[in-house]
């Protein structure tokens, strides 16, 4: 992970353990890097609230490959009291790999029990 400007990057050094028996990158990592990147993106844009993904939509658009570094880059789109939507991206030297939008549910802190 990196700050970048006013946001957070995250990112991953595929490997051939990430490869599916096509020989490309499995998309259930692909979505578990968008997952976690936009909920970090979601935490620190909610002062490191906890949150949990409530709905994720992936979408595939090019194959990612072993020795590629995948990044993941979103932006809050709206936040509610309960609810947080986001949107982002997973490239590959800044070629758009897939997309995903989140809805998150926001956790009640201990203190606010």
């Amino acid at each position: 992970m990196r700050s970048e400007a006013q946001a957070w990057a995250y990112g991953l050094l595929a490997t051939a353990d990430h490869l599916n028996p096509a020989g490309v990158v499995h998309g259930g990592l692909l979505t578990a890097l968008l997952d976690h990147g936009l909920s970090a993106i979601a935490w620190q844009a909610l002062d490191r609230r906890p949150c949990v993904t409530v709905q994720l939509d992936t979408h595939f658009l090019a194959p990612a490959r072993a020795g590629q570094f995948l990044e993941v880059r979103g932006q809050l789109l709206r936040a509610t009291s309960s609810l947080v939507f986001m949107r982002g991206e997973l490239s590959v030297a800044g070629n758009v790999v897939a997309t995903g939008a989140a809805v998150l549910k926001v956790l009640a802190a201990a203190s606010d029990h």
